[in-house]
């Protein structure tokens, strides 16, 4: 009788609390195994945010030099304009009296003084 107890016993308590295996155990991590995954995966991801401001840096970089390309082209432009608009359309030359004469041509610019010497 009293076997037969023992052994209803041993049984209901396995049925109850279940049988522990060694995977159930090796599940188990401590804090310190927590603390040094979290840390890896912490050095990984500020990696790859490194790497992600790395590329926006350069890409943002080729566009500065790209707009400051565009902005000294086109200050070339304006200031070839603006010289364009201070500088008369007058041209100098050298006329058969000896003296040098200013004038749309240098046809005009002699016109009066015997022409234009000839080179």
């Amino acid at each position: 009788m009293f076997k037969k107890l023992l052994m209803s016993s041993a049984i209901a308590g396995v049925l109850a609390f279940g049988i522990p295996t060694v995977t159930a155990f090796a599940q188990q991590t401590t804090a310190t195994e927590d603390a040094k995954k979290a840390g890896k995966e912490t050095k990984k991801a500020g990696k790859e945010a490194g790497e992600a401001g790395k590329d926006a840096a350069k890409a943002t970089g080729k566009g500065v030099k790209k707009g400051a390309k565009a902005t000294a082209k086109g200050s070339k432009k304006a200031g070839a304009k603006v010289k364009d608009a201070v500088t008369l359309d007058t041209t100098s030359a050298m006329c058969k009296d000896g003296t040098t004469q200013t004038g749309k041509t240098k046809a005009t610019a002699c016109n009066g003084h015997g022409g234009v010497v000839e080179k």
